[in-house]
């Protein structure tokens, strides 16, 4: 897994494919859900979304009509707002969390076009550089309530990438490692602790991790094979994210952690993962690559295509599924007509 890659908008985060398909058929009595476009950007085709708050609003990226790609935030009463960049026009940008307060984090390019670094944005300031860990770039994946943003950073050697928490007060902190040169956080819950992952001192295994400000950098392991990776955690400590387990360890496979169970396969089957939770352990992924689909995983352990909740006719093919709030509102990106775009899915019943 290669970290020095560019971070340009893509629909999926370091460290993260998927391969093949499954088919999950309806449950009785399930959930269903009405899909809202949110749109694209300036006459683009296309949006992914990223990160969704409990007030349903809604951030990622959107390709303009020029072909850059610029985050936005979408609200019911705003629409999809524009977010710039830290570099005029010609620079890219892509955001990657909201909190409740609307304040949103992600990543921006500078005016030279090489350069990237995390941003966080508000209505009132706009987009401020978050800087680095002492190297040229950086990138921002989750903010709390409290403002606490976290994502990865290189250091001043050009080489080491590793997991940062930004605060306004003390600015960027390098979270280390569990032995290696890489690390990132993925996501922060509202009492401050970070999930993500790190590579070990072998440098080729990577493993999970959970990082609070006393115990630090903790290595939560990994479920008989020699990799995992962090994507979300919510308000009890529970981490979604991914595994790989014999005998196909090549595969990944959604996975979930918690303090009392630790580390365990969401039973999906290989090729899949889970990019983020609610409150109430309900988590949401996708399976497949490129024409994968969206999936939800109840808080019994059931596994949903989101596809067969969504009615029938509406023209959507929900590919990813990438945030829920405590309502149950689902982001997700899918196809509709010849454009790949942000959807919202609400609970209807």
């Amino acid at each position: 897994m290669n970290l020095r890659k560019d971070f340009r908008m893509t629909t999926t985060r370091p460290g993260m494919w998927v391969a093949v398909a499954l088919i999950l058929a309806p449950l009785a009595a399930a959930q269903s859900y009405t899909v809202t476009d949110l749109g694209t950007l300036g006459g683009g085709n296309n949006s992914i979304p990223a990160a969704i708050n409990d007030q349903g609003a809604v951030v990622g990226n959107a390709t303009l009509s020029n072909g850059d790609q610029h985050a936005f935030v979408w609200t019911s009463t705003t629409g999809m707002r524009d977010l710039g960049t830290l570099g005029g026009a010609a620079a890219q940008s892509g955001a990657r969390g909201i909190n409740g307060s609307g304040e949103v984090a992600g990543f921006s390019y500078l005016a030279d076009g090489v350069t990237y670094r995390a941003f966080l944005w508000t209505t009132s300031a706009g987009m401020q550089d978050l800087g680095t860990l002492g190297g040229s770039y950086s990138v921002a994946n989750g903010i709390n309530d409290a403002g606490e943003v976290v994502g990865c950073a290189y250091l001043a050697d050009g080489v080491s990438l590793h997991g940062f928490l930004w605060t306004a007060a003390a600015g960027m902190r390098d979270l280390g490692t569990l032995g290696g040169d890489t690390s990132c956080a993925q996501g922060i819950n509202q009492s401050g602790e970070v999930a993500g992952f790190s590579y070990l001192a072998d440098k080729l295994t990577y493993h999970a991790f959970l990082w609070t400000q006393f115990g630090g950098i903790q290595d939560l392991g990994a479920f008989g094979g020699s990799n995992s990776l962090g994507c979300a955690i919510n308000k009890s400590g529970a981490i979604a994210g991914l595994g790989y387990a014999p005998p196909n360890t090549s595969q990944p496979v959604a996975a979930l952690w918690t303090t009392n169970h630790r580390m365990r396969s969401l039973a999906t089957g290989p090729n899949s993962i889970a990019l983020g939770l609610n409150d109430s352990n309900q988590i949401v992924g996708y399976f497949g690559k490129n024409s994968g689909a969206a999936l939800l995983w109840t808080s019994t352990g059931d596994a949903q295509n989101l596809n067969n909740l969504i009615p029938p006719n509406s023209g959507w093919s929900l590919i990813q599924a990438w945030g829920i709030n405590r309502s149950g509102q689902i982001t997700a990106s899918g196809t509709i007509g010849s454009g790949t775009h942000a959807a919202l899915l609400t609970p209807t019943n």
